[in-house]
């Protein structure tokens, strides 16, 4: 039974949770997306011996999911950039109900690697990319960063 001497220790306890997870670091960026001359990008930093086998944009519009998912079948290769609504050479489309972008919609990509490549995800709207230069990539919670510190940072975490 708690008694009012125990009242201080919950405090104190209280405290330490939330100092706690104020110190968590945030998610560190492993997938991003990028504009490139023809359009959108998923980029995947791969890290040595690491790959992607599947990655998928994915979103509900009236209801009914639509979805691009890409899969590289039993032998994955070394992609690492995955342009939007378009299959890679040696890879199979198992889903192609979503095949452009629209305004006013949230996307969700998803990246799912082996080795010791991270799965990854982030959420992004058509006007995110359209904010977005040409050097840099959109990360989690909607940052840019430049490409090539999007890249080395991703690569740290290997």
């Amino acid at each position: 039974m708690l008694t009012r001497r125990h009242l201080p220790l919950l405090g104190i306890a209280g405290l330490l949770a939330a100092t706690t997870a104020a110190c968590t670091p945030a998610p560190e960026p492993t997938l991003g997306l990028q504009r490139d001359g023809s359009g959108y990008a998923v980029v995947v930093p791969l890290c040595p011996k690491g790959s992607v086998n599947t990655v998928s944009v994915s979103t509900k519009i009236d209801g009914r999911l639509l979805s691009w998912d890409v899969h590289s079948g039993p032998t994955p290769d070394r992609t690492d950039r995955f342009p939007l609504f378009t299959t890679p050479t040696g890879w199979t489309a198992r889903e192609s109900t979503l095949t452009a972008l629209a305004p006013d919609t949230t996307y969700y990509v998803y990246a799912y690697a082996q080795e010791n490549t991270k799965d990854s995800d982030l959420s992004f709207t058509l006007a995110d990319l359209q904010s977005l230069p040409d050097d840099e990539v959109l990360t989690l919670k909607g940052a840019h960063v430049k490409a090539p510190k999007f890249r080395s940072t991703a690569l740290k975490l290997c």
